[in-house]
């Protein structure tokens, strides 16, 4: 996880908690200030509460995937254990892989593309609030050469 302030997610893989959780703390305050500044039921107020209920979910949907799933404790009553899950197979770790960078790119797309629109405010974050195109380094290069080999333009960093 990176703390470093010149840290620019590139791919999902580069996604951290931190950056998810900056947007967080650089959106939330000015939601909820919204919503103290418009009384209950005014349309500013419900978009305002509307907007933060979307980025409290993205920012928490971005941490479950880069933690991983949770694993279920066993009920203390429990007579017996529960069976063995048999060890996934390698394509299939790969494929569960791919899934997970996906819904991390995903979500993190999303939250960029509500945050952008505060692009000119003071604290917005240009270089690390940005969308990112691939899950991880080998898909960026698998596309650059499917671009090359497609001669569809010289295949560059995007």
């Amino acid at each position: 996880m990176s703390t470093d302030p010149e840290h620019k997610p590139l791919r999902a893989t580069d996604i951290t908690m931190d950056d998810a959780w900056a947007i967080y703390d650089f959106l939330v305050p000015r939601l909820e200030s919204l919503q103290r500044a418009h009384g209950g039921g005014t349309e500013e107020h419900r978009t305002a509460a509307a907007l933060a209920e979307a980025v409290s979910a993205l920012v928490l949907e971005i941490e479950r995937e880069i933690r991983g799933p949770m694993r279920p404790r066993l009920a203390k009553s429990s007579a017996r254990p529960p069976a063995p899950v048999p060890a996934p197979t390698e394509s299939e770790r790969i494929a569960k892989e791919k899934q997970r960078l996906t819904m991390v790119r995903e979500y993190w797309n999303q939250l960029c593309g509500i945050v952008q629109i505060w692009r000119e405010s003071d604290g917005y974050d240009r270089a690390r609030w940005r969308q990112v195109s691939f899950p991880d380094a080998a898909a960026e290069a698998e596309y650059q050469r499917y671009v090359a080999e497609a001669g569809l333009r010289k295949a560059s960093r995007l």
